[in-house]
């Protein structure tokens, strides 16, 4: 029994350490971004890399998302202007974590890359990351309530008013509005 208890903590803190790390897509002819399955259609932003990560930000995985982000900037097909952030999955954030992602945009602005994150909903985790600087390093003009909404007013080539405008996949009009918070 003990045995199965110590085998299902290690087997819980590995996810926790190696969190699901996935670059996302427009399903066709809607708003949603999600991972893509095999074979299944689906749409990117010229310049645009959205990528989501399934657990807090914490010291023991900062380091394990951003080479992960790293990877898949360097594999893009076209130069990446943009870099999405999903962050539904990112319940917590600690100061260390934070400080680490911190380093990574500079980095990737150092580089041309604008950075922004969406669907930072957890409250606990917008508190955190504000207390922690990350909101500041990113600036609360970066921050959004659907990935969506993010890809429209920050792709490279995007107006002032592209967010009301309807897309040229499905003629659907963008969802949400800019975060108040964090």
């Amino acid at each position: 029994m003990l045995l199965a208890i110590v085998l299902s903590f290690v087997h819980s803190l590995y996810f926790v350490v190696r969190p699901y790390c996935v670059e996302l897509a427009r399903v066709p002819g809607s708003t949603v971004w999600w991972p893509p399955g095999r074979d299944e259609k689906r749409e990117h932003e010229p310049g645009v890399l959205v990528f989501a990560t399934a657990a807090p930000l914490t010291f023991t995985n900062a380091q394990y998302i951003s080479d992960k982000i790293m990877r898949a900037l360097a594999a893009a097909p076209a130069p990446v202007k943009l870099l999405v952030i999903e962050a539904s999955g990112m319940i917590d954030i600690d100061y260390t974590g934070s400080q680490i992602f911190q380093e990574t945009i500079a980095e990737l602005r150092s580089r041309s890359i604008d950075v922004a994150i969406a669907r930072l909903s957890d409250p606990r985790a917008q508190a955190q990351a504000s207390q922690t600087g990350l909101i500041a390093a990113l600036g609360p003009e970066r921050t959004f309530r659907t990935v969506e909404e993010a890809v429209r007013q920050l792709r490279p080539g995007a107006k002032p008013d592209d967010l009301g405008k309807k897309d040229d996949a499905g003629g659907r009009a963008a969802e949400g509005s800019r975060s108040g918070a964090p």
